[in-house]
């Protein structure tokens, strides 16, 4: 299995530490443009930004990824940098840092992702079949005005065709509004 990515916002003595800390495949981005650039390119698990009041814009920036983020800031701006991220969902931690609680943070960050990609491919099973139900009551509308039906009877009409021929609901409805629509 291949290691997750993880995008290192940083300089090559953060990466060090993180790279001693957990077996991930690491990325480096000195400044923000080179990470944006390799964000719009590759899918990463986790961003990790060391971050410093210096750079200006960097936690709009951390807040608006659509992925999981962990912010390394020095511990004297800790308080103020926790307080302007705590409903992003991003994870402050401060340095001089622990290896072992990085280690548990990567962690904590590894299994929300995997969380969300899982409630993701349910969103997605649900949309897919939301609109095969809107799809089959559209078509069981146009029955219904064009043949003078009841609901019952168009929803049965359905079922029917779409047992005969071994299809799916979602397939026959399809079918049948396109023979309406010539």
């Amino acid at each position: 299995m291949e290691a997750s990515k993880v995008l290192v916002l940083g300089n090559e003595k953060f990466l060090a530490i993180l790279k001693n800390t957990a077996n991930y495949q690491y990325v480096l981005s000195k400044t923000y443009n080179d990470a944006l650039n390799k964000l719009r390119n590759t899918h990463f698990e986790i961003v990790v930004i060391l971050y410093s009041q210096t750079t200006s814009g960097l936690l709009n920036f951390a807040k608006s990824l659509n992925t999981q983020v962990l912010l390394v800031c020095n511990k004297e701006i800790y308080d103020q940098v926790s307080y302007q991220c705590k409903d992003s969902g991003i994870i402050v931690l401060s340095y001089p840092i622990k290896k072992q609680l990085l280690y548990e943070a990567f962690q904590i960050l590894m299994s929300v992702n995997r969380r969300i990609q899982l409630y993701e491919k349910k969103i997605s099973k649900l949309e897919q079949k939301y609109l095969e139900l809107k799809m089959v009551d559209h078509c069981k509308l146009v029955l219904i005005s064009n043949y003078h039906w009841s609901e019952d009877k168009a929803h049965h009409y359905i079922e029917k065709i779409a047992m005969e021929q071994n299809k799916t609901k979602f397939l026959v409805a399809k079918e049948l509004l396109e023979e309406f629509q010539t």
